[in-house]
């Protein structure tokens, strides 16, 4: 074969792959381009976070540089910081994408010289920054059936304390599930049989297990059932914070890790689903609900082998964080 035909077939070749790798990459962008609608940012939202990482940090810089290297304990966090190293942003890819397609001319070919305005922050910043406001639906649900069922005849239960003395001390709870203001502490205090006043700095002192609040209200319930006034709880809060570090911690840390908390449980639910469907990974790759996924998290997967790594790290994190419900994973090819 002569040395002109082979730089021909060589030139078609490499045009052959060079288009194919394009196309590939532009199904990715298309699909997932198509599948979510990109939720805009508001303007005001954008500059309350703006100033708030300026006022804390004092310029923008060196908000953002603190932010990706905040360490962190949790699981989740530590999964998300790894895979959000390992690819891109999914909204900047789709910028530049849209930007691609105002300025290429399928014609022709050729791609117009044009400069695009991109906003300093992703909307990923935006949302760990901002407070988050979360209502637990099931539990509301719960409380409403409870209160509507007729609790008009309530057994008591029924618990004899023996005092130091030898005296038998017989206590009564009413409406143990009544689910009523103060009644979640009221149940915790009778399980672990804190049965007068003091029982419960007793119980601190020796035993480790803690009760949880479930809301703001449910903690009022208790500091109020302990005679603390609203004041008192400020100038102790406050004086647990006497670092900037520490009032960090509280202010944008602990968002941003109930943020990468969120992401994880909502990847886990969704890869579920994928693998009781028992579809190949790719169905998975291309799905809608990890392109909504991806959008709210600002993360964009660069291949598919990408995606299946940083699944597996996802994977690792949940079964740590959640070691009672661990996923095991057959690979799918």
């Amino acid at each position: 074969m002569s040395t002109q035909k082979t730089k021909k077939l060589s030139k078609k070749l490499s045009k052959y792959i060079g288009d194919k790798i394009y196309k590939q990459k532009n199904d990715i962008l298309e699909k997932q381009f198509h599948h979510i609608n990109l939720t805009r940012q508001k303007f005001s939202e954008i500059e309350e976070t703006k100033n708030t990482l300026m006022d804390e940090f004092g310029s923008l810089q060196k908000a953002l540089e603190k932010i990706q290297t905040f360490k962190s304990n949790d699981p989740a966090t530590i999964a998300m910081q790894q895979i959000r190293k390992s690819t891109e942003s999914f909204q900047r890819v789709m910028e530049k994408h849209q930007q691609h397609l105002a300025t290429f001319n399928p014609l022709t070919r050729t791609v117009r010289k044009q400069k695009f305005k991109r906003p300093l922050l992703t909307n990923q910043i935006v949302q760990s920054i901002k407070v988050q406001k979360k209502t637990n639906a099931e539990e509301v649900r719960k409380k409403l059936v409870n209160f509507l069922q007729d609790k008009s005849k309530p057994e008591p239960k029924k618990k004899v304390e023996v005092l130091a003395d030898g005296r038998k001390r017989t206590h009564l709870l009413y409406g143990y599930d009544s689910g009523g203001a103060g009644s979640n502490f009221t149940k915790w205090l009778w399980d672990n049989d804190v049965l007068d006043m003091f029982g419960i700095v007793k119980h601190y002192k020796n035993k480790k297990t803690r009760y949880e609040p479930e809301s703001w209200e449910d903690l009022t319930q208790v500091l109020r059932s302990l005679n603390f006034t609203p004041k008192e709880v400020l100038e102790y809060s406050i004086g647990k914070i006497q670092t900037k570090e520490r009032f960090l911690e509280h202010r944008l840390y602990r968002n941003i890790e109930a943020r990468n908390a969120s992401g994880l449980e909502e990847f886990i639910e969704i890869y579920k689903k994928h693998i009781k469907s028992k579809l190949p990974f790719k169905s998975f790759f291309y799905s809608k609900a990890l392109a909504n996924w991806c959008a709210s998290e600002d993360i964009f997967f660069k291949s598919e082998e990408n995606c299946r790594i940083n699944k597996d790290l996802l994977i690792k994190a949940w079964n740590k964080k959640h070691p009672e419900d661990k996923i095991i994973d057959k690979k799918k090819k």
